[in-house]
């Protein structure tokens, strides 16, 4: 129980640590074009087996030829952990992960969506606040900070992107934003 607690309170600090430093943007964080596909790919084989053990159909679509986007790289592959380590999280044995990047004329689009718990419209609204989890979340994953999609929000609006959720309760969400291709 005590080790259970000392993680717990490891990815606590995790999570208030990287919030801290989206919020300083130091010079060494300086935005560089990422292929954005390229950190999915890395991101989606380490959660492969996460999604495998709880027996979950996990896939991946990526358009050819993406372009870039101007930023850093390690915010990009916190974008894509939090969101599909979340999907397999809250999502039953047996359900569906799917995760897919596109484009369009002057955006890359990337859209988590899984068969999960969902969300009601109130809890919708409390979504990418600091430290918000709702009921339900609590109830199937104990562990968790709160912190992940805040740190999701602040990740694509610092680039100029755009973040936005649709879900049901009970039915399973699905998570997209927009980030501006490089020039």
């Amino acid at each position: 129980k005590a080790e259970r607690r000392a993680l717990e309170q490891l990815a606590l600090i995790a999570d208030l640590l990287d919030l801290a430093r989206l919020q300083e943007r130091r010079e060494e964080q300086k935005a560089e074009p990422v292929d954005v596909a390229q950190v999915l790919r890395g991101v989606a084989e380490l959660m492969q087996a996460r999604a495998e053990d709880k027996d979950l159909f996990f896939s991946m679509e990526i358009e050819p030829n993406l372009s870039p986007v101007q930023a850093h790289p390690e915010h990009i592959k916190q974008l894509w952990t939090n969101l599909i380590s979340n999907a397999i999280k809250y999502t039953e044995p047996g359900g569906i992960v799917v995760v897919s990047l596109t484009q369009n004329p002057e955006y890359v689009v990337g859209m988590v969506r899984d068969t999960g718990i969902g969300m009601s419209p109130e809890q919708q609204a409390h979504l990418f606040e600091e430290f918000y989890r709702t009921e339900e979340a609590k109830a199937m994953e104990r562990q968790g900070t709160g912190l992940g999609l805040s740190i999701v929000k602040k990740v694509v609006e610092s680039y100029g992107g755009r973040i936005w959720a649709e879900s049901e309760l009970g039915k399973g969400s699905r998570f997209s934003f927009m980030l501006p291709r490089a020039t």
